[in-house]
């Protein structure tokens, strides 16, 4: 396993080599690094990615719900998504740990093995009212909205 740590798209961009795993753990701030959830930062991780590699993206955010956006970027690049979300209230035990929002993509539910089947994951279906985020389009207020209105 190499870790490789920096901004991921210029760090992708820079290296020749194949991944069999991408994880994208950049998103638990209060500001996210919208280049990193677009249409084109994921033609450049699937550039670098093998053909049966997968996608972990951490999307947790204390302000805004990506859950819907990262849904549209994998139908758009023809990926199949599954989220796992926050756990019930009542199993968190104490203020400070917040639940994780993950999401996973590969070109094949298949390279999932049985993720799929075990218990929270959930098949991210898109809406067609959300569209992908590009480099020159995020809807930042409709990502703040679903967090507020618990879409």
């Amino acid at each position: 396993m190499r870790v490789v740590l920096g901004d991921a798209r210029l760090t992708l961009a820079a290296s020749p080599d194949r991944y069999d795993l991408v994880v994208l753990d950049a998103f638990s701030s209060d500001a996210i690094p919208v280049h990193l959830l677009t249409r084109e930062a994921f033609a450049g991780y699937l550039s670098h990615l093998t053909a049966r590699g997968v996608i972990v993206l951490h999307i947790s955010n204390q302000h805004m719900a990506l859950w819907r956006p990262a849904a549209a970027i994998g139908s758009a690049e023809g990926l199949v998504a599954y989220g796992k979300g926050p756990l019930p209230t009542d199993t968190v035990d104490d203020e400070l740990r917040v639940p994780a929002e993950v999401v996973v993509f590969a070109r094949d539910v298949r390279d999932l093995g049985d993720l799929p089947a075990r218990p929270g994951w959930t098949l991210l279906k898109p809406d067609s009212r959300v569209a992908p985020w590009t480099d020159d389009y995020a809807d930042i207020l409709g990502a703040i909205l679903d967090r507020k209105l618990r879409r």
